[in-house]
């Protein structure tokens, strides 16, 4: 049979003598520790003392790896005494040697004034990395792991979250962390505040320097599982496209709340903007007198949309979900509870700067608690501060919440769809958004919290709590997996082999592109230059592309179909590194065409990614890589892409200048193509030089060709009349293959036509 050691924390000789009398009762401890600040209290018989710091120290924990024995440790983790279970110890040790446990924690009893209770806990799951997890204050740690973790983090001067870093360190073992459904133990309850008081703890200042080393143990976790998610792997959103009845929609869910809804409307109504908003009001069958106020407010301002659902199963997150897919919702969906107000006439003004200013996709503010009359409640304001832009979205899955009030961005919010819970579904959505996207954070108050008997989280029974809890695990868990999942995708590299079957397999998702591609018989015609044959293809479907206008303003409004959020759902990626992945182009040119689309929503701009396009040559080696300038032929200006297509089909009949650079090594190509690239003019207002660009393998050797341009399209493009034709010259009608969408402009072209059109647009 297994044994254990103990450590005990000692501050008063009777309490500890007590509770060392508990645990000396089996004869499976074979030692005692106890855990002293002071080092005038008086040795206990049986055992040794640790002069220690503090119980959670990251210096404690190593005092306790270095003098363990035994096989498992029991620490208790409060200076009160402690009764522990008839047969207690035995059974911990028993059901350690049968599921082989890195950690063990059970059920308990709590005295309460006097008054004896049960206390459950919840069981751990990979989601449980709070550092507020409730274990109990007995916890049994398997000794081996407890000095590989001092040994790991032996130069980590944690004064807080040193059993913290031990309890991450174990769940990532293959031993599990084991919960005891079971009863075994007694303690003294201190802490007796309401569970809405506790639940702020973590954003009082006072305690900011523990939460900030609470932090970096979880961040480190996060990395050691591959779950973390940097800065550079959120990217900003293009908010301007698309068409909306309105810029913002403030969403009330509302059900038996005739006391406060008209409050929370007119707090709405009295809002001072720039833009056009609307309220939705989501009355969930309310049986009061809430209908009848909200209709009234409804007949009195048309901004008042009053939504009664067909359904009768919604929680808070239904309601929304009914509210965000009403037609009439705005561009942004704004939070105000029915019970709430906006704490000044400029919030909605304030939230929709803040979208446009840093382009998120999530807007949270700071609130502060009130009474009835307005009084400030404790903890006063919550602000969140503990959130930076560099690791709030990982910190979020330490911390319990994120404030309010919330804001999103309505077609990303139709798209991820909120739970249909009324607890916890505003977390998920932080968690979510927050994986991909920037949130961006108000820490000035704009909303006030209004408290009243029998709100949800001011006085919980403790099952309550629990089952909030074990949710809230249990989001964390979902976006862990997820997070996982995510950056082992980004991790990708695709080959030409993973690149065809995607391809292939995209087809048969997509039977439209599919039919596409199969129909991709065009007709062409050919013309002699100089030894070399130059083709004009006929593709109406192109006329997406050639017709595209690109000016700033257009660009502004319109979706970015390059971003995920804005593609149709079928159509998937296949990542090639972490930055880019390949997509199938929808509207082919080669009879494998794709388009290879950087991650993040950034300007067409080769330079910072010329060495993926060489890799990608690399990777691809049935391929060329083709690039086009913002102005030499990208449909796509503001948003990073190549293409490529089939060696096969390489164009080779240049009628202007180019540049052809050929190296073996890659970073000898790199140097030749910045050579060429800096000796090209760059327009005022303009990010880089206007060129095309091809790459590709050829025996061995990298081959680029560079295109200098001058003009994005030719004066016919512009011309009225019989005079005009439609024709976008890129890469591929710069070096020999000319996309024709019109059949007329296809008829009337000819050798002189189409020698003239590329010398425009080239040099």
């Amino acid at each position: 049979m297994k044994t254990i050691d103990c450590f005990i924390p000692y501050s008063d000789v009777e309490t500890v003598k007590q509770n060392v009398e508990q645990f000396k009762a089996s004869d499976k401890v074979n030692h005692i520790f106890l855990l002293a600040h002071d080092a005038t209290l008086p040795q206990i018989e049986g055992c040794s003392v640790l002069f220690i710091d503090t119980l959670e120290s990251s210096a404690t924990l190593r005092q306790m790896a270095l003098v363990a024995k035994s096989d498992y440790v029991a620490v208790y983790g409060k200076f009160l005494p402690i009764k522990v279970g008839y047969g207690a110890i035995d059974r911990v040790l028993t059901i350690a040697e049968s599921v082989d446990a890195g950690m063990l924690y059970s059920d308990h009893y709590a005295m309460k004034e006097g008054v004896l209770t049960k206390a459950q806990v919840i069981p751990y799951q990979k989601g449980s990395v709070r550092n507020d997890f409730d274990f109990g204050s007995l916890r049994f740690v398997k000794t081996s792991l407890l000095k590989a973790c001092a040994d790991q983090y032996r130069d980590m001067q944690w004064k807080a979250a040193g059993m913290y870093e031990l309890t991450l360190f174990v769940s990532r073992q293959t031993e599990p962390v084991f919960y005891i459904n079971e009863y075994l133990y007694t303690e003294d309850e201190t802490d007796l505040r309401k569970s809405g008081d506790k639940q702020f703890d973590y954003v009082d200042p006072r305690n900011r320097e523990v939460q900030i080393e609470m932090e970096q143990v979880c961040t480190d976790h996060l990395k050691q599982i591959d779950a973390y998610i940097s800065a550079e792997d959120v990217t900003d959103l293009a908010l301007d496209g698309g068409s909306f009845p309105v810029e913002a929609s403030v969403i009330i869910p509302v059900k038996n709340r005739e006391r406060t809804v008209e409050d929370a409307i007119m707090s709405a109504m009295s809002q001072k903007t720039t833009f056009n908003y609307n309220i939705i009001v989501v009355d969930n069958h309310s049986t009061d007198g809430t209908t009848q106020i909200v209709n009234r407010l409804a007949n009195y301002d048309p901004r008042v949309i009053h939504i009664v659902p067909d359904r009768e199963d919604l929680g808070i997150g239904g309601c929304w979900n009914r509210a965000i897919q009403d037609p009439r919702c705005g561009r942004f969906a704004i939070q105000l509870d029915s019970d709430d107000l906006y704490s000044r006439e400029s919030t909605l003004q304030m939230i929709v700067d803040k979208f446009y200013n840093e382009r998120c996709a999530m807007v949270i503010g700071s609130y502060r608690m009130c009474d009835f009359n307005l009084r400030t409640l404790p903890p006063g304001t919550i602000d969140h501060k503990e959130w930076t832009d560099e690791n709030g979205r990982n910190n979020a899955l330490r911390i319990n919440g994120l404030g309010a009030p919330r804001a999103f961005y309505t077609p990303l919010l139709r798209q991820i769809g909120v739970p249909n819970t009324s607890y916890g579904e505003d977390y998920a959505l932080g968690l979510a958004f927050s994986r991909k996207y920037k949130i961006g954070r108000i820490f000035e108050v704009v909303y006030l919290c209004r408290r009243w008997e029998g709100n949800s989280d001011a006085a919980l029974s403790p099952e309550k709590v629990n089952q909030n809890n074990y949710y809230k695990d249990m989001l964390r868990t979902l976006e862990i997996t997820t997070r996982q999942k995510l950056n082992q995708y980004w991790k990708g590299r695709a080959t030409q082999q993973d690149a065809d079957a995607f391809f292939q397999a995209q087809l048969i998702d997509w039977p439209e592109v599919g039919e596409r591609y199969r129909n991709l018989n065009v007709q062409t015609k050919s013309f002699a230059f100089g030894g070399k044959t130059y083709t004009v293809q006929h593709n109406p479907g192109r006329i997406v592309s050639t017709g595209a206008k690109i000016d700033k303003d257009t660009i502004r409004h319109r979706a970015c179909f390059l971003c995920d959020i804005n593609r149709p759902s079928v159509q998937h990626g296949l990542a090639l590194n972490d930055r880019f992945q390949l997509l199938v182009n929808p509207f082919p040119i080669l009879k494998q065409h794709f388009t290879i689309v950087l991650r993040k929503h950034s300007p067409q701009q080769i330079e910072p990614y010329y060495s993926d396009m060489l890799d990608f040559a690399d990777r691809l080696d049935r391929m060329f890589i083709f690039y086009n300038g913002p102005f030499c032929g990208a449909s796509a200006p503001d948003h990073m892409h190549f293409q490529a297509g089939p060696k096969e089909q390489l164009p080779n009949a240049c009628l202007t200048k180019y540049y052809e650079l050929r190296a073996k090594n890659m970073d000898e190509m790199m140097i030749l193509f910045r050579k060429v690239y800096d000796s090209f003019p760059v327009i005022t207002g303009e990010l880089e030089p206007r060129i095309n660009v091809l790459t590709w393998k050829e025996n061995d050797e990298w081959v680029s060709i560079v295109i200098p341009r001058t003009k994005h399209r030719p004066s016919c493009y512009e011309a009225e009349g019989e005079e005009k034709m439609l024709v976008s010259p890129g890469a591929l009608d710069m070096s020999g293959l000319m996309i024709i969408p019109r059949a007329e402009d296809f008829n009337r072209l000819n050798s002189e036509l189409v020698e003239s059109i590329i010398k425009e647009c080239g040099v």
